[in-house]
């Protein structure tokens, strides 16, 4: 049964709850929390059998691999080869509903699926979860906190009702804006939108052009 905390919109739990949060993130315990866009799920991207815990909770398919959640354009140049594109892109819409496929450093293969030639990255737009994951100090492996083929949730309470019995935590938060990141792959020179959510396919081409 995991620890639901509930919180009013905008708001943190005091920071010593909050930094043992983050640290047993690190620890391998699974997170459910809101984001800018829907409830998430999520977890240390360095521990497996972590991450596999996430695919176990939301029924994913084990070969779709999941993004990756951190704080900073700094924090991605640590775990992947940042780009010209990348840059424009992170410039204009992180911290944002932006996720940004790149390939991975010889460090960021540890995040990496052997048979994807790429990784996902988002900053995400909420103060908490930003605040959460450079406490916990790793890369956080994420997913929306629905059941792989039901709609996302954008309620802190319904997350809680859904997911209580297999998360560690739950931040309920009230709502959440709603909509999906926009995904693109910008490792090489051009820029390919592989997902098109909250940010249009226009306004990514505007920004590379």
């Amino acid at each position: 049964m995991s620890k639901v905390v509930r919180l009013e919109p905008g708001c943190a739990p005091p920071e010593e709850a909050l930094l043992a949060i983050a640290e047993d993130v690190s620890q391998a315990k699974v997170a459910a929390f809101p984001t800018d866009t829907v409830y998430g799920l999520g977890t240390t991207a360095l521990i497996k059998a972590a991450v596999r815990r996430i695919y176990e909770i939301k029924r994913r398919d084990s070969l779709k691999p999941l993004p990756i959640l951190v704080h900073s354009v700094e924090a991605v140049r640590r775990w992947a080869c940042w780009t010209p594109a990348a840059e424009a892109l992170a410039g204009r819409f992180w911290p944002g509903p932006l996720t940004i496929a790149l390939r991975p450093t010889k460090e960021g293969r540890l995040l990496a699926f052997a048979e994807y030639p790429t990784v996902a990255f988002r900053v995400p737009n909420h103060p908490l979860l930003l605040r959460l994951i450079a406490a916990s100090g790793v890369p956080w492996a994420s997913t929306s906190a629905n059941r792989s083929g039901m709609p996302e949730l954008t309620d802190g309470e319904l997350v809680a009702a859904e997911f209580a019995a297999e998360v560690d935590y739950v931040l309920a938060a009230g709502r959440t804006a709603g909509g999906i990141s926009t995904v693109v792959d910008a490792s090489g020179e051009s820029v390919r939108v592989l997902r098109e959510g909250s940010i249009s396919s226009r306004r990514i081409e505007e920004s590379v052009a």
